[in-house]
């Protein structure tokens, strides 16, 4: 088996050696006849044409109307410097508003007393407004729609001192006295 195969490989190398041998063949060259060159032929021009290249455009004219119309030069943006405001007379400033508590928007009449806790160091009651909301207090809590002030807390109620202003325009102080229960 190894000479069949030895055989055949020498045929094989044999075969390719004796392909390769000459010259390579010459490409045959076939004579192509030059393309003939266009003939220049003047263009014709139409008469009508003629006419209107004789002819001037007329002119248009524009004119620019900038009445009612921004300006598109103008920035849109314009940064100002900042300057401090003048200084203004002296006037003392405001005092700040404090915000009302729930309790000074009713009257005291709007009031009613509910409970109380007396005998401690700090007492305290408990009022309900017409829409049976609780609030509790104690000495100093502000009270009512004068400006009062829970100054005591006893058993029998709460008193409250309100400044109030009389006819003659001169502010006084008033104590009220909201009871627990009424006689």
């Amino acid at each position: 088996m190894s000479n069949g195969m030895g055989v055949i490989i020498w045929a094989a190398i044999l075969g390719l050696l004796m392909g390769c041998g000459g010259e390579a063949p010459q490409p045959t060259k076939i004579p192509v006849p030059p393309a003939p060159k266009p003939a220049q032929v003047p263009p014709k021009v139409s008469p009508v044409l003629e006419e209107v290249k004789l002819e001037r455009p007329a002119l248009v004219t524009f004119t620019y109307d900038p009445r009612g119309k921004t300006d598109p030069f103008k920035p849109l943006v314009v940064e100002k410097p900042e300057v401090p405001p003048p200084p203004s007379p002296k006037i003392l400033p405001k005092p700040p508003v404090e915000p009302m508590t729930p309790l000074e928007r009713y009257d005291l009449s709007q009031l009613k007393l509910v409970a109380i806790i007396w005998n401690i160091k700090e007492p305290r009651a408990m009022v309900e407004d017409s829409t049976g909301k609780g609030y509790i207090i104690s000495p100093g809590t502000s009270i009512g729609k004068n400006k009062g002030v829970v100054t005591k807390i006893n058993s029998t109620g709460i008193v409250v001192t309100e400044k109030v202003e009389e006819a003659t325009g001169k502010i006084s102080t008033r104590d009220t006295i909201i009871k627990l229960y009424p006689d």
